[in-house]
C-alpha cells in the first residue's frame, strides 16, 4: 500500500477540502483525487461522500482513518529507527521564530542543536506569528516558535513551550509614587508591535484601565515599536512605560535600571512549537532538541520571569 495515498486520505479526513490538501501536499487537486481514487479501489471500499463542493467520511472512510493514522505512525517510528542507527542525521531544518525567541532561548537552542545534532544546519527566519504560520502551512518552513493559539489547525502538530508574563517597567524616577496608575496612563505606552497577540492583550487592558480612571482614550499615548529592541531603549532612555516581557529587562531590573510598576497584571502569554503532522524524522528530532533547549532556558529562571510548559 502506497503510504503517500494513506496520508493522503488522512489530510482529507482532517481538512475536508482536495484544494487545501493539494496545498498542503505541494500537489495538484487533479492529483489529490487520483491518489484517493487509486486508494479507493485497493481497498475495494467508498472513503468519501463528494458533492462537487463539499466532503464527508462514509462510515467505511470513519472506520478505516485510526487504522490510517496507525499505520503511517508505525511507517515513520520505522524510518526513525532505521536513520538512528544508521548513518548520522544531517541535512537542512527551515525554522521559522518570533522576535521573543531571539531575544531570550534562541542561544541555548542553538546551543543544543549544536551538541546533539551537529550535522544539522538550522534555516532561521524572525518574523511575527501571521507569517511564519502562512509560510509553515505553504511548506516554506519545517518548524515555527511561534505565539500560541487558542485554535490549533488539524495539519499541524502543537506544543505550548514557555508562558512569559508581562510586566509594567519604567525609567528609575520617571513616575511619582502617588496616583501611580493615573500618572502611567497620561505617560507614553510602549507596546510590542502592532497587531501581536501581545499588543492585542495589552491594549483590551489599557482601555479598560482608562474606562476606570476616567481617562478619555483619545488622551492615551500609546505607542508600538517596530521591534522589542527599539521598545526596550524607549523604556531606558525614560519616554515612556514598556509593556513587556519581564525576561526581557530581568539585569536591568536587577540593577535597577528599569523598576517594574506595581500595576494591575497584564495577560502573559505563551510560546509554542508548531510543525506539520507529517514531517519528515529529522524534522520531528530538531523539534525533540528545540524542546528540550527551552526547558533548560526555563529551568534557569524564576518563574516571576518565564514558566515552562513542556
Amino acid at each position: 500500500m502506497n503510504t503517500r495515498f494513506v496520508e493522503t486520505f488522512i489530510l482529507l479526513a482532517r481538512i475536508g477540502s482536495v484544494r487545501r490538501v493539494a496545498e498542503v501536499m505541494h500537489a495538484t487537486p487533479g492529483a489529490i483525487s487520483m491518489r484517493l481514487r487509486s486508494l479507493e479501489a485497493e481497498l475495494g471500499a467508498s472513503l468519501f461522500h463528494y458533492d462537487g463542493k463539499s466532503m464527508a467520511l462514509t462510515e467505511h472512510g470513519a472506520r478505516l482513518v485510526q487504522h490510517a493514522e496507525a499505520l503511517l505512525e508505525t511507517t515513520r517510528k520505522m524510518e526513525t529507527a532505521a536513520r538512528e542507527t544508521g548513518a548520522e542525521l544531517s541535512g537542512r531544518v527551515r525554522v521559522g521564530v518570533i522576535e521573543t525567541v531571539v531575544h531570550t532561548c534562541l542561544p541555548d537552542l542553538m546551543k543544543l542543536m549544536r551538541s546533539s545534532l551537529p550535522a544539522v544546519d538550522l534555516d532561521l527566519q524572525v518574523d511575527l506569528t501571521v507569517n511564519l504560520a502562512e509560510q509553515m502551512m505553504s511548506g516554506k518552513l519545517d518548524i515555527v516558535l511561534r505565539v500560541s493559539s487558542a485554535v490549533h489547525p488539524s495539519h499541524a502538530t502543537v506544543e505550548d513551550l514557555m508562558r512569559l508574563p508581562v510586566h509594567w517597567v519604567a525609567r528609575r524616577g520617571l513616575l511619582p509614587k502617588r496616583d501611580l496608575l493615573h500618572n502611567v496612563l497620561r505617560q507614553q505606552l510602549l507596546l510590542q508591535m502592532r497587531g501581536t497577540q501581545p499588543y492585542l492583550d495589552a491594549m483590551n487592558l489599557i482601555q479598560q484601565l482608562a474606562g476606570r480612571q476616567g481617562v478619555a482614550l483619545s488622551d492615551l499615548r500609546v505607542s508600538a515599536a517596530p521591534s522589542i529592541t527599539a521598545q526596550l531603549a524607549l523604556a531606558r532612555e525614560g519616554v515612556g512605560v514598556a509593556l513587556v516581557p519581564g525576561i526581557f529587562v530581568k539585569e536591568q531590573i536587577e540593577r535597577g535600571d528599569l523598576v517594574e510598576l506595581d500595576l494591575p497584571p497584564l495577560p502573559a502569554f505563551k510560546m509554542s512549537l508548531w510543525h506539520p503532522w507529517n514531517a519528515r524524522p529529522l524534522v520531528l528530532k530538531t523539534a525533540e532538541v528545540l524542546r528540550k533547549g527551552t526547558r533548560n532556558f526555563c529551568k534557569r529562571h524564576e518563574e516571576r520571569w518565564v514558566v515552562g510548559l513542556s
